[in-house]
């Protein structure tokens, strides 16, 4: 769980299911022991939403751009950002994984994608690389959703 997320209460949600799971399973049988097959399910069960199947489905450039959106978060220490610093994050990880850098309106296509499935809150603005962008879900489920990518 730690590695998926650093809070305390969501380990916490995480084997109250567990133990939920093996409870029911047990009413079916003889009463058994959490087992790590339990703590799997819970995780798979609470990890696991639109948004989750959402950007597992996404294409690789709106993953990189959710990727850029945690590293810029994670840089700067606030969650909000404008589309030209998760653009240069963007172009940075890009350069590390040795593929071709989007272009701004590609960026702002992706942007928008991601706007219009509600991954993202985007600011309205006529001013396309000042727009501020924020996650509409945790950070932990970002990185739950990438993390076997």
């Amino acid at each position: 769980v730690a590695a998926l997320s650093g809070d305390a209460r969501r380990c916490l949600d995480i084997c109250r299911r567990a133990t939920e799971i093996c409870e029911f399973a047990s009413q079916k049988r003889t009463p058994e022991i959490v087992r790590m097959a339990h703590v799997t399910e819970a995780i798979d069960e609470m990890f696991s939403s639109p948004y989750i199947n959402a950007i597992r489905n996404a294409s690789l450039h709106e993953q990189i751009f959710l990727k850029a959106i945690l590293a810029e978060f994670r840089r700067a220490g606030v969650e909000e950002a404008t589309v030209q610093q998760v653009y240069q994050q963007h172009v940075a990880l890009c350069r590390i994984e040795g593929m071709q850098s989007p272009t701004v309106s590609e960026i702002m296509a992706i942007c928008s994608r991601l706007g219009a499935c509600r991954l993202l809150l985007v600011e309205s603005s006529n001013k396309y690389l000042h727009m501020r962008v924020r996650l509409n879900i945790s950070q932990d489920d970002v990185m739950y959703a990438l993390k076997d990518e």
